[in-house]
């Protein structure tokens, strides 16, 4: 499709550059031919100078066409050439923007796929045969937690849908984070506990205040949160928040099974997953949405690994001043 277009461009803008350029050359060499008529001069003549050259108007107008023609001949070769360059780099963003969509859906696709499959295999077991009221109770409990990821895969589709359709900052307010990411710990005490897993706040000794959207904020803590509860099986997570001369810093470091080192800048990628059996847990966009909601915030987020001692993700914030 991209192809397409790039070449019916370049024909359209070769053919009225060429059109006009030819018409341009056809113009000068009727004017040129009107104008000599009979006369036997050249029409290059220096002004108050010794030198004058006569030559016949034939002459002159043969020349002038010839040199009309070469130059149309290498423009019939040049246009075609540079406006197929021209146009290839101002769809290059179109064609890339066209892949990130298609890798976009088809991941979606595949994901969506996976627990539904799940789901349709659950009940059509559950309904072969006449069962126990706790085997429908557990068949229905595993339903309900791939509703769950479902609902979580959803929400972020559809944050990921509205991030990318807008084009003005979120609306921004004066945010405590140390206040937001006890709430967020709050909220997540149950699930750690449910792994016998320890969350540790080391709290900062001042307020740190940031100009930031509440809602996006709070779902970039739930997610990472999330994150790190899902991938340790045992030990502790700790979140450390700090004060830095010009930053808010945050870092939320578990025991779990790390990263290796060279999949660590991959790991912000959409759908992106360390391991690539489908089996493997998430959906490889909780880090994805929490790195774009940090640069909104004008912040940075960094990761720090080592595979079976756990991992460290760092963000850091302007503060207000």
């Amino acid at each position: 499709m991209i192809r397409r277009a790039r070449i019916r461009l370049t024909l359209f803008y070769s053919t009225i550059f060429l059109l006009l350029f030819w018409s341009l050359s056809f113009g000068i060499y009727a004017w040129m031919n009107s104008f000599l008529g009979d006369r036997s001069k050249t029409f290059f003549e220096i002004t108050n100078s010794q030198f004058y050259q006569e030559m016949p108007s034939d002459i002159v107008i043969d020349n002038l066409r010839t040199i009309l023609l070469l130059i149309d001949t290498i423009l019939l070769i040049a246009i075609p050439a540079i406006t197929w360059l021209l146009t290839g780099n101002a769809l290059n963003p179109v064609q890339k923007a066209r892949k990130r969509e298609q890798q976009f859906l088809s991941d979606a696709s595949h994901e969506l796929r996976t627990p539904l499959s799940i789901l349709r295999a659950e009940m059509e077991v559950a309904l072969k045969k006449k069962r126990s009221p706790a085997e429908y109770q557990k068949v229905i409990q595993s339903s309900k937690e791939e509703v769950d990821d479902l609902s979580t895969l959803v929400e972020n589709l559809l944050y990921l849908s509205r991030e990318n359709s807008k084009h003005s900052n979120p609306i921004t307010e004066q945010i405590d984070l140390t206040e937001l990411v006890t709430e967020r710990i709050a909220n997540f005490q149950h699930k750690a506990r449910q792994k016998k897993l320890q969350l540790i706040l080391q709290p900062s000794e001042t307020n740190l205040v940031i100009q930031g959207n509440l809602h996006l904020l709070k779902r970039l803590y739930t997610n990472l949160l999330d994150n790190a509860i899902k991938y340790t099986s045992e030990g502790s997570i700790t979140i450390t928040m700090k004060k830095t001369k010009e930053h808010a810093q945050i870092a939320i470091t578990d025991t779990g099974i790390g990263i290796p080192e060279e999949k660590q800048e991959k790991i912000f990628d959409r759908f992106y997953r360390t391991d690539e059996s489908r089996s493997e847990q998430g959906y490889g966009l909780g880090l994805s949405i929490a790195k774009q909601i940090v640069q909104v915030h004008h912040g940075t987020v960094t990761v720090e690994s080592r595979v079976g001692k756990g991992t460290t993700i760092t963000l850091l914030f302007p503060l207000m001043h």
